[in-house]
């Protein structure tokens, strides 16, 4: 029969994705609502990241989960503005080009705390993704994956070659926890006997959802998701992805910022998620992790202020912390704080890449003389009002809005002082904004820093 797909050697990566119009407003009207980077599109205006993504994308992406079966965990820092959350989805971008699953999660104190494995588990299993633009409706979700995979090997050899295969392959699969593995097994049979309402009750306990142990032997499972058994259960779906046809996974973990504070001192369970950090670093440093690349975004206070109160966690991440650079390429820390290009060039370039983008968007043919003078004043004046790295998130605000205004209004080059003003006035609501950011959040819980003394 047909089989899925079996990793080995590399697949010949995807092509870059094709921007059209539609996509192309998306992007600007992401960019310049907040500033923040376009989920879908992120490579069309991406810029001074590469030596970072040429090394993830070589010597991991490529090398270490598509031709080795390995894995690997790295820690990307970076303050409020950045570009973390941009990082992410650029590796989520080149892991698609390479056909791998990703899931972006949000690492926040309500939906997904770091203390609380099984709520890591869960949002994983949900967010989950086949690349876009992989054929087919886009398809989210560990439930929906598998049976992405079981009807297509129906269509292609039918019903009872299918069920030779789920009993030969995921029925004998080592797995972690061996309830996953009846899970996963169930849920396959149910699919093709068309058995709807048994694919629901075990969907369910896949995804990590509330179930009652008499629920869930109901559908002949004797154990349900918990916090106990939250990092078994994701170590099982690493393991299962592969046997499904794909190449391997990219998790992206992205700290959420600027929550409000309940403590100035460390507590208990922040210890205890460091212990879930430090376990999940070992088993990718052990490949418990199979094909699998995690990312955790931080904010630098991560590593002068937390890291050194847990001695065995800043062991393996390194003390003194080792840069990842193209000529290291394997250290643990990836910093955006160093990019590839000074802070005037790199917002000119862009710049650049917006300008390209809204020739798409609007077919629209601007006077590259005007547009050159403007981005050239613009980013003087950026450079030398907003020293923060926070500038790159208010540079691409300003300029997408003035865009705008060059396209929809009268083509002009802004005097220095129209610019100034127009900085200044975004530079007021940004300054209110960041100030309200005294308080970092690290594996989904807050953690004060230190009040700036008023002069």
């Amino acid at each position: 029969m047909t089989m899925p797909p079996v990793p080995g050697r590399p697949l010949t990566p995807a092509a870059p994705e094709h921007l059209d119009a539609a996509q192309a407003r998306r992007i600007l009207a992401q960019m310049g609502e907040n500033g923040k980077p376009p989920e879908l599109g992120v490579l069309h205006v991406n810029v001074g990241n590469e030596s970072y993504l040429g090394v993830v994308e070589a010597t991991y992406l490529r090398d270490l989960i598509c031709g080795d079966e390995g894995s690997s965990f790295k820690l990307v820092q970076g303050t409020y503005g950045a570009g973390k959350t941009h990082f992410l989805y650029c590796v989520r971008d080149l892991a698609w080009r390479r056909r791998l699953l990703t899931a972006f999660v949000t690492i926040s104190p309500k939906e997904c705390p770091f203390n609380k494995p099984l709520a890591v588990y869960r949002a994983i299993a949900a967010r989950i993704e086949r690349p876009h633009g992989a054929g087919g409706p886009q398809t989210r979700g560990l439930d929906d994956l598998i049976r992405l995979s079981i009807e297509e090997l129906i269509a292609a050899d039918g019903d009872d070659a299918t069920r030779a295969w789920i009993d030969a392959t995921l029925a004998h699969a080592p797995f972690t926890r061996h309830s996953f593995r009846d899970a996963a097994t169930g849920f396959a049979r149910a699919i093709v006997n068309r058995d709807e309402p048994m694919a629901r009750r075990i969907g369910a306990w896949l995804r990590g959802e509330e179930l009652t142990l008499t629920e869930a032997k109901l559908a002949g499972l004797y154990e349900v998701p918990s916090n106990d058994n939250g990092f078994g259960m994701l170590r099982s779906l690493v393991q299962l992805i592969p046997r499904i046809g794909w190449q391997g996974c990219v998790f992206l973990l992205d700290e959420a910022e600027r929550r409000l504070a309940v403590g100035d001192k460390p507590t208990k369970a922040l210890g205890e998620t460091v212990d879930h950090l430090r376990e999940l670093i070992d088993l990718c440093g052990r490949s418990e992790l199979p094909r699998t690349l995690v990312l955790y975004a931080v904010t630098p206070a991560f590593t002068e202020q937390v890291l050194p109160l847990y001695p065995a966690l800043q062991q393996r991440l390194g003390a003194p912390i080792h840069f990842l650079a193209p000529n290291n390429p394997k250290a643990p820390v990836i910093d955006l704080e160093a990019l590839d290009l000074e802070p005037r060039k790199l917002l000119a370039e862009v710049g650049k890449r917006l300008v390209e983008v809204a020739r798409v968007a609007y077919d629209w043919s601007p006077s590259d003389k005007m547009i050159q003078a403007n981005l050239e004043r613009l980013t003087a004046v950026v450079t030398e009002e907003q020293l923060e790295v926070g500038h790159r998130r208010f540079f691409v605000k300003l300029w997408v809005r003035l865009l705008d205004q060059l396209r929809l209004g009268k083509p002009r080059v802004l005097t220095e002082d129209d610019m100034r003003a127009l900085v200044r006035d975004e530079q007021a609501l940004v300054t209110e904004e960041v100030d309200e950011a005294l308080v970092d959040t690290f594996f989904g819980m807050p953690f004060v820093k230190q009040a700036k003394k008023k002069a």
